[in-house]
């Protein structure tokens, strides 16, 4: 399956059957689910009351279940429909749709916010994310939450000092605080808030975004660590 895309592979049954067991299954992975899944729920929180989440792509709807019982509605979307059924056996009552985020079959502010992860940084360049994002941001009325890979990481540090040494040479270069902000303003969002998920032991950030017009009324976060 090497030959195949990331796009194609992702439609592939057999990976859509086993993408639970090789990402969050094991006993660390499972710890990264639920920190993942609370800091979501930390930033929706600062973001506003409840409302409606679109999950994008929601995979195997592993975010719903949580979602769901913290009080917000939940439409999940992905392109694969081999993921949409695995979606659909763990969260039953979710509505699911297939959907390529490159055109959502969804009304221009239909959605109070929109949660996407790893995602963003499976496309190709700026351009690619860009008319992502521009999607994201027309179907919500509120905010954006993404995950990118961000440089002010121990992760990313080690992994540019194997490179410079000659240890690795596959080496891509991740974003830092002004990239972000600036790709964010191209798709017309505002970069609101920017969580590494660990800066030991990942190499990725959640992000917090809304149109520049859109009212914004953030509370603390309960873990006290507020926005930054």
């Amino acid at each position: 399956m090497a030959h195949l895309s990331r796009r194609e592979r992702w439609r592939d049954p057999g990976v859509a059957a086993s993408y639970d067991a090789r990402r969050f299954q094991g006993p660390l992975q499972r710890i990264k689910h639920r920190r993942d899944v609370s800091l979501i729920l930390d930033i929706l929180a600062a973001a506003g009351p409840p409302g409606l989440v679109l999950d994008l792509p929601c995979g195997t709807g592993r975010l719903a279940p949580g979602l769901s019982q913290a009080g917000y509605r939940v439409l999940g979307a992905d392109v694969s429909l081999p993921m949409l059924e695995r979606a659909r056996a763990r969260a039953p009552l979710v509505p699911l749709i297939q959907a390529d985020g490159k055109g959502l079959p969804l009304a221009t502010d239909s959605v109070d916010v929109v949660v996407s992860l790893r995602y963003l940084f499976h496309l190709h360049g700026p351009r690619e994310r860009c008319a992502f994002l521009g999607e994201l941001a027309r179907v919500s009325r509120g905010h954006v939450i993404g995950q990118v890979r961000y440089r002010q990481t121990l992760k990313h540090g080690g992994r540019w000092l194997r490179h410079r040494v000659g240890l690795r040479s596959k080496y891509v270069p991740s974003s830092g605080r002004r990239e972000i902000a600036e790709e964010l303003s191209q798709a017309g969002l505002e970069l609101r808030g920017l969580w590494p998920l660990s800066r030991l032991f990942s190499d990725k950030a959640l992000f917090l975004a809304s149109g520049a017009g859109s009212p914004v009324g953030l509370a603390s976060r309960k873990s006290g660590s507020g926005l930054h």
